[in-house]
C-alpha cells in the first residue's frame, strides 16, 4: 500500500466503497433488534394514583380523648404504612369482591385468603408527596380497568378505616361516660332517698355555726380521705397492670387513665401509647425480631420502668397522705365527740347528695359533648383526586429508542466492519497504491459501466430487429456504437497516454495481459485498437489466446484460419488476416463499418483453431519471425494473450514485443498475485509500459463522477 496518509475523503471514499458492507450490517442490527424487543417484550403492567389528604382532627372530642392519654400520629409516613395494613387491605379486597365483605375469623384464617389480601398488597404503593399532607395511592395491574378500581377502593377503605378508627374512639368514651353515668345516677338517688328517710326520722337538727363549720371540716377530711385511698387503690391497681408482663408480647391491652394530664405519668403514658402505634406500625412489614422492631421493644420496656417507677412515688405518696388524713379525722373526732350524732349524719348525707349530684352533672355535660362529636363524625382523611389510568402501560417498550439505538449502533458498526475489511484486504484499491507497488504508471482508468445501460446505448445505434447475440456482441464496443460515452473517452484517453509513455522509444507492439481471467482485458485492446484506427494509424490486432480467444467474439468474425495455423505453418499469417471487407460481411454488418470512419486501418488476426496444447506453437523463433514481417506492414501491432498466472503464453510472447501493459480489475486481485505476475514480466526481460485499471468506482476516482456528467 502507498505511504500516505489518509484524509477525510479518503475516509469518505472508503465509507462509499463499502456502502452495501455497512449498508447490511446496519439492517442487520435494526433487525436484531426488533427481533430483541419482540421477544423480551413482556405483558403491559398499568398504573393508576388516587391522591388523598390527611389532617389531624383538633375539635373538641380530640381534645377530651387527649385527656385520656389517646395519641394518634400524623406523621405522612406513618400514614402511608398504615394506607399498606391489613385492616385496610382488606376491606378494599372486599369492596374489590376478591374477598367476602366482614369475613369471619375463620375464613381470614385460611390460605386463599391470605394470599389474595397479600398480592393486592404488593401491588399497592403509598408514598407522601414532600412539603405536603397528600398522600398518593398507587396500583399496579395488568390491566387498566382494574388499576383504577384498585386505587380508588384502596382510597375509600383507608378513609372508611379512619373514620371507624377515629369515632371509635368517641363511641368507647360515650359507652364509659353512660357506664359512670348510670352508677353516678343511681348513687345520687341513693343519697338522695337516705337522706329524705333522715329527716322523716329525725325531724330538723340544729347546730351552732362554729360547730356546723368544724363539722364541715371533719366531712371535707373524710371526703378527701376517701378520695387518697380510691387513687391509691387505682395506682396500685395501675401497678400491677404494668408487672403483668415485663417483655411486649404480654403488654397490656388496656389504656391507663390519669385524672392530671400535666403530670409526667401523663407524659409517659401518652409516650407509651405512641411507641405501641409505631410497633403495630413496623410490624406490617417486619418481624418481631427485626432490628427496628427490637428497639421500639427496648423503649416500650424503658418507658415502662419509668412509669412504675413515678406509680411508686405517688403510691407512697398516697400513703402518707392518707395516714395524715386518718390522723387529722381522728383528731376532730375525739374533740367533737360532744357533736350530736344526728347532726354528723345530717351533714355527711348532705355531703353526699351533694358530690353525687356534681359528678353527675359533669358526667352529663360530657355526655353530651360526645354525643354532638359522634353526629359531626371525625373525618381526617379527603380523596382530593381519585384514580384515573391514561391507559398507557408502564413497561411499554420503545420502540422508537430502540430502532434508532440500533440505527446508530448498527451504523457503527457497519463503519468498524468496513474499515477492518478494507484493512485486511489485500487488493490495491488506489491509484497511488498501484504506482507505489508496481512502480510503474497507470495509463488509463476504465470506470465501472452499467452493461444493461451499454445495452440499451448499442440498441438505440442499431436496427430495431437486431438480435440478442448480436446487441450483446455491440455493447462491448462502445467506441463504435457510443463515441460520445465516458466510457469511450477514457479508451481515447488511454490511446494518448500510450502514446506519450513511449516518447522515449520506439513502440510498435504491444502485448496486453492480465492476473487472471475476466478483469476486462480484450474488451479493453478490441476498443483501443479501433481508437488508433480511427486516428488514422494502421492496427493489427492479434488474438494470441489460443485456450480462451474473445476477439473474434467482439468483432463478428470467423475464429479460423488464424494465428495457431500461421505458427503450425500451414498457412501465411497475411493470408489469415480479417480486413474491412471480413467485418462488413461480419456481424458489425455494412451499414456500421461504412458510418464508422478509420476502420479500414484496423486488421484482425483471430486465434485459429484452438488446439489441446497451444504452448507447442508458441516458439521464440517463430514469434519473432511473425512480428517482424508484420512490423514492415503495420503502425501498431497489439497482441491480446491469456492471463499470465494460470499459463506462461504471455510470458513467452511478452519478451518479443515492445511493451506489456497489465490491465487489472480495481480490488479483484491480491496484491501478491499482482506482484508474481510483475515478476514474471521481468524475468523474462519484457518492458512493462504500465497499468490499465477496470472496473474504477468512483470512491477510487472520483473526478469521474464529474466526466460522466459533462459528456452527458
Amino acid at each position: 500500500m502507498a505511504n500516505y496518509e489518509l484524509n477525510l475523503l479518503d475516509y469518505w471514499m472508503i465509507v462509499r466503497k463499502r456502502k452495501l458492507l455497512i449498508g447490511l450490517t446496519a439492517a442487520l442490527v435494526v433487525l436484531f433488534t426488533f427481533a430483541l424487543t419482540q421477544l423480551t417484550k413482556s405483558a403491559p403492567i398499568y398504573q393508576a394514583t388516587a391522591r388523598v389528604k390527611f389532617d389531624k382532627a383538633s375539635t373538641m372530642a380530640s381534645l377530651f380523648l387527649d385527656a385520656f392519654s389517646y395519641s394518634y400520629s400524623n406523621a405522612q409516613e406513618t400514614q402511608s404504612e398504615v394506607i399498606k395494613s391489613v385492616a385496610v387491605i382488606e376491606q378494599a379486597a372486599g369492596r374489590l369482591g376478591l374477598v367476602p365483605m366482614n369475613a369471619s375469623e375463620e375464613t381470614r384464617r385460611t390460605r386463599e385468603y391470605r394470599q389474595t389480601v397479600e398480592s393486592l398488597r404488593d401491588n399497592i404503593q403509598a408514598a407522601p408527596e414532600k412539603q405536603t399532607s397528600i398522600i398518593a395511592i398507587t396500583a399496579t395491574s395488568e390491566s387498566p380497568v382494574d388499576a383504577e378500581n384498585t386505587a380508588n377502593a384502596v382510597a375509600e377503605a383507608y378513609r372508611a378505616e379512619n373514620i371507624r378508627s377515629r369515632n371509635r374512639m368517641v363511641t368507647d368514651a360515650i359507652g364509659f361516660v353512660d357506664r359512670q353515668l348510670d352508677e353516678r345516677e343511681q348513687k345520687l338517688g341513693e343519697a338522695e332517698e337516705a337522706l329524705r328517710q333522715f329527716k322523716e326520722r329525725e325531724g330538723q337538727v340544729f347546730l351552732t355555726e362554729e360547730a356546723q363549720a368544724a363539722l364541715n371540716i371533719f366531712t371535707e377530711l373524710e371526703q378527701e380521705h376517701n378520695k387518697v385511698t380510691r387513687l391509691k387503690e387505682q395506682t396500685a391497681k395501675q401497678i400491677e397492670i404494668l408487672k403483668e408482663s415485663r417483655g411486649v408480647k404480654g403488654l397490656p391491652s388496656k389504656r391507663i387513665f390519669t385524672e392530671d394530664t400535666l403530670t409526667l405519668l401523663a407524659s409517659l403514658n401518652k409516650r407509651l401509647v405512641d411507641l405501641f402505634q409505631e410497633r403495630t406500625t413496623l410490624l406490617i412489614d417486619y418481624k418481631s425480631q427485626h432490628p427496628a422492631v427490637r428497639l421500639v421493644d427496648k423503649k416500650i420496656a424503658n418507658v415502662k420502668l419509668e412509669m412504675i417507677r413515678e406509680l411508686v412515688s405517688k403510691l407512697q405518696s398516697l400513703a402518707d397522705r392518707e395516714v395524715t388524713l386518718r390522723d387529722q379525722i381522728e383528731r376532730y373526732r375525739e374533740r367533737y365527740l360532744d357533736f350530736p350524732r344526728a347532726a354528723i349524719k345530717l351533714s355527711r348525707l348532705e355531703r353526699e347528695v351533694e358530690v353525687n349530684a356534681e359528678l353527675y352533672s359533669t358526667l352529663k355535660k360530657k355526655q353530651q359533648e360526645l354525643l354532638i362529636k359522634s353526629a359531626e363524625r371525625i373525618e381526617e382523611v379527603t380523596i382530593i383526586s381519585p384514580a384515573v389510568s391514561s391507559g398507557v402501560p408502564i413497561n411499554r417498550p420503545k420502540n422508537t429508542l430502540n430502532m434508532v439505538v440500533g440505527t446508530a449502533m448498527g451504523l457503527f458498526l457497519g463503519v468498524v466492519l468496513a474499515f477492518a475489511r478494507e484493512s485486511f484486504d489485500t487488493s490495491i484499491g488506489t491509484i497511488e497504491g498501484i504506482e507505489e507497488f508496481l512502480k510503474v504508471p497507470v495509463l488509463g482508468i476504465i470506470p465501472q459501466f452499467d452493461e444493461h445501460e451499454l445495452r440499451e446505448n448499442a440498441a438505440k445505434a442499431l436496427p430495431p430487429n437486431t438480435s440478442k447475440p448480436v446487441l450483446e456482441m455491440f455493447s462491448k464496443l462502445p467506441c463504435l456504437v457510443d463515441p460520445a460515452s465516458v466510457l469511450s473517452e477514457n479508451l481515447r484517453s488511454l490511446r494518448t497516454n500510450l502514446q506519450f509513455a513511449n516518447m522515449d522509444r520506439t513502440t510498435k507492439s504491444l502485448l496486453f495481459t492480465s492476473v487472471g481471467s475476466g478483469e476486462g482485458k480484450s474488451t479493453t485492446i478490441v476498443n483501443l485498437a479501433v481508437t488508433l484506427a480511427q486516428e488514422g494509424k494502421r492496427v493489427l490486432l492479434v488474438d494470441g489466446d489460443m485456450r480462451k480467444p474473445n476477439v473474434h467474439k467482439r468483432l463478428g468474425l470467423k475464429r479460423d484460419p488464424g494465428l495457431a495455423e500461421a505458427l503450425s505453418g500451414a498457412t501465411q499469417w497475411n493470408d489469415s488476416v480479417k480486413t474491412v471487407s471480413d467485418l462488413m460481411m461480419g456481424a458489425l454488418g455494412v451499414d456500421l463499418v461504412m458510418n464508422t470512419p478509420g476502420l479500414d486501418n484496423l486488421h484482425v488476426l483471430t486465434s485459429g483453431m484452438v488446439s489441446r496444447n497451444p504452448a507447442e506453437f508458441l516458439s521464440l523463433d517463430r514469434i519473432n519471425s511473425l512480428i517482424s514481417e508484420m512490423r514492415e506492414e503495420y503502425d501498431m501491432l497489439l497482441f491480446d494473450t491469456p492471463p499470465i498466472l494460470p499459463v506462461t503464453d504471455a510470458v513467452t510472447i511478452s519478451s518479443c514485443v515492445d511493451g506489456t501493459v497489465l490491465v487489472y480489475q480495481v480490488g479483484r486481485i491480491g496484491r501478491s498475485a499482482l506482484r508474481r505476475a510483475k515478476f514474471l514480466i521481468d524475468h523474462a526481460q519484457a518492458h512493462v509500459v504500465g497499468v490499465v485499471l477496470t472496473n474504477v468506482k468512483a470512491e477510487i476516482a472520483p473526478e469521474y463522477g464529474y466526466m460522466e456528467y459533462s459528456y452527458r
